[in-house]
């Protein structure tokens, strides 16, 4: 099919009483304008410029003429091919059709809403809404389920360990006379078969009651949306939540203590010209305080926390709540904090992201494909992947494929944590505990926490000031003050670097220091802040006679 030609434009004038004809080859289709192409043929060829207007003008008819021409060919020729069998029509349909609806607004298939999306929009609707404290109320009620059925399998674990005890201590003093060695590592092994088998069975009861709770949960916020949009009568769904926790345990009355830790908040400048206003906090805790729910009754009647209820009305906002948590190399919840964080997330269900295992599964699988990227990357360059991103400087990639490296971070989602949406699982090692950088891979990976955290509106972030979190022998209070001015310092570059990802906004950063901090020290860490980063302080006005008040 011929899709351009190329025609000879001849035009006739008079110029000095005698005829002239200038004649120029014209690609067809002409991407050029008429006028564009006369005033370069009036200039290559030294034409008068009284032929200007006439020139124009033909040329213009010209080009219009022959386009259509050409045009009229092409699809001659089209339908030419496709009478005598030589185009796929039903082929050439369907890549027409393919054309219209993706690029065509007008003929664009309708958005299908998932059911994910639905959810989500509905669940906000009715947190925001009156039903907000029966939601919470249902969700403290499935938690208590949870947590009766975690003490259950607790004392059965460890009535099933105190047995075992008692018998390898008892076949231990009797090795010689009624055991042999063989004996008793086959009777280890029973031992170790055992505690696997109800390990497994309680392991598939809490993943039954956290589908069942997570079915009933949504199914319940939908008809309560539906309930409430129909506006007949009382609302049905405080008789349906009436129903759904009358055979749930009951909770036992606890006395609200007040937990006093040391903490102190500030009030920021950054920029030069246009400045932004963020809100800066030192907190003394453990970052599993930031996970914990803590639901409690008084007086028989179920309360929840406020940093429960503002997480619950900020989780489909765009007003996050992220944490960095330290863990080792292993992608897993067996050891260490890691543990810990998996207990926690395991006393409540998550109604609305997949729970901690199902997450981890993706992340590994992702983990595998980045192997590649990471040895086509080079040493020294920074990954910013969507599921497994890092910061450091990668060395020797054909040892690390595949696996986490110091300084990597994956991302995990939750909705049933106390004052958290987002955890940055931070890879660390024990260089950490001796004297680093700026170019450390977990001060750079600080630095893209802090990039994702601006561009998808983690807008309250907490970073362990001294990279670890809990105090250790070497931790002197020299140590934490040149490694806690030294996080300060990058975290400030960093905002401000960033500023540009998420306009000016302004930004809440915890700094979290670890449990058994000196006051001395803590006070120490608090002073340092106002020289590292300026403070918004109050202007005074003079009130006539002299007085100074504020405004």
């Amino acid at each position: 099919m011929t899709l351009s030609v190329t025609k000879e434009f001849v035009y006739v004038f008079t110029s000095k009483d005698q005829e002239s004809t200038l004649r120029v080859p014209v690609p067809i289709p002409h991407k050029q304008s008429a006028e564009d192409l006369t005033g370069r043929l009036i200039y290559e060829h030294n034409l008068p410029c009284y032929v200007e207007k006439d020139l124009s003008s033909k040329l213009e008819e010209f080009v219009c003429q022959e386009t259509n021409k050409l045009s009229d060919e092409n699809a001659q020729e089209a339908l030419d091919r496709v009478r005598s069998g030589d185009v796929d029509v039903e082929a050439l349909a369907a890549q027409w059709e393919r054309a219209y609806t993706q690029e065509v607004k007008d003929f664009a298939a309708p958005e299908v809403v998932s059911k994910e999306q639905q959810f989500s929009e509905v669940y906000h609707s009715l947190i925001h809404s009156p039903a907000l404290e029966t939601l919470l109320n249902l969700e403290h009620t499935y938690a208590l389920t949870i947590e009766d059925l975690i003490n259950q399998r607790d004392k059965d674990l460890e009535h099933l360990d105190q047995i075992q005890r008692e018998d390898m201590e008892k076949a231990v003093k009797s090795l010689g006379v009624s055991y042999t060695d063989e004996q008793i590592n086959q009777l280890a092994q029973q031992h170790f078969e055992s505690t696997q088998m109800i390990e497994g069975k309680w392991a598939n009861e809490l993943s039954n009651q956290h589908e069942i709770q997570r079915r009933e949960f949504r199914d319940w916020v939908m008809k309560v949306h539906e309930d409430s949009r129909s506006g007949n009568g009382t609302p049905s769904y405080m008789h349906r939540v009436r129903a759904m926790t009358s055979n749930l345990p009951d909770a036992e009355e606890e006395e609200r203590t007040a937990v006093t830790r040391m903490e102190e908040s500030f009030t920021i400048i950054l920029g030069a010209q246009l400045k932004t206003t963020h809100n800066l906090r030192l907190l003394c805790a453990s970052p599993l305080d930031l996970c914990r729910h803590k639901p409690h009754t008084v007086g028989g009647v179920m309360l929840a926390q406020p940093q429960r209820l503002q997480t619950a009305m900020s989780l489909y906002s765009n007003n996050l709540n992220g944490l960095i948590l330290l863990v080792d190399s292993r992608l897993n919840a067996y050891t260490g904090i890691k543990k810990e964080f998996s207990k926690v997330c395991e006393r409540s269900t998550d109604f609305h992201f997949p729970n901690l295992n199902q997450q981890f599964a993706q992340i590994q699988e992702q983990l595998q494909k980045a192997g590649p990227l990471r040895k086509g990357q080079g040493s020294g360059e920074e990954a910013d992947r969507a599921s497994v991103k890092s910061g450091a400087s990668y060395g020797d990639t054909q040892e690390k494929l595949g696996r986490l490296c110091t300084g990597d971070f994956y991302l995990t989602r939750h909705s049933n944590l106390s004052e958290v949406h987002t955890v940055f699982h931070l890879v660390t090692d024990d260089t950490v505990r001796g004297d680093i950088s700026s170019r450390h891979p977990l001060i750079l990976s600080l630095r893209n926490i802090i990039k994702q955290s601006f561009r998808y509106d983690i807008n309250t972030l907490t970073i362990p000031l001294l990279l670890t979190h809990e105090m250790l022998e070497e931790m002197t209070i020299p140590w934490c003050m040149k490694r806690a001015e030294l996080v300060f310092k990058c975290v400030k570059g960093f905002m401000m670097e960033m500023a540009t990802y998420g306009g000016h906004q302004s930004r809440n950063v915890q700094f979290l220091v670890p449990l058994g901090i000196s006051d001395t020290l803590f006070m120490g860490i608090s002073n340092m802040l106002p020289t590292i980063f300026r403070l918004s302080n109050p202007v005074y006005m003079a009130k006539p006679g002299g007085k100074l008040a504020t405004p």
